[in-house]
């Protein structure tokens, strides 16, 4: 009696092998199915988001020079990152003796948002917590 339920245990136990081999061969035949499928939809997704980031980044150093931009381009430093530009206003008139401000400048299209860190400078700048400090070496 002990014999038949070892043998019985021991095909339980193999049966239960061969499923769980069985399944993860179905599952990695499932996942490399959505993979196939998914990565063309995935690749041109990227190409379009790289695109508009390429064509938002070329945007921005051209924004300074659109008619309707209220600075004089002259007075416009790209920066990039985290803020696109920052405008010396005046600077570039009388050797910046008629500077009235200094404006930090982030250029958005369509439906973006300042990012999170780009609020926080946001309120950083608004709460005058800016300061001129010169580094001599």
């Amino acid at each position: 009696m002990l014999e038949i339920f070892i043998i019985f245990l021991l095909i339980i136990i193999f049966y239960l092998l061969f499923k769980n081999i069985e399944w993860k061969i179905k599952f990695e035949q499932r996942v490399k199915e959505w993979k196939e499928k998914e990565e063309e939809r995935i690749r041109e997704d990227a190409i379009k988001r790289s695109a508009r980031v390429l064509s938002g980044k070329t945007l921005e150093k051209l924004v300074p020079f659109l008619e309707n931009f209220p600075y004089d381009a002259h007075d416009v430093r790209w920066i990039g990152d985290p803020i696109d530009l920052i405008i010396f206003d005046g600077y570039s008139s009388s050797e910046g003796k008629d500077l009235k401000q200094i404006v930090f400048c982030e250029v958005k299209s369509g439906k973006s948002k300042v990012s999170r860190i780009q609020n926080r400078i946001k309120e950083v700048i608004e709460k005058k917590k800016v300061k001129w400090e010169e580094f001599k070496i």
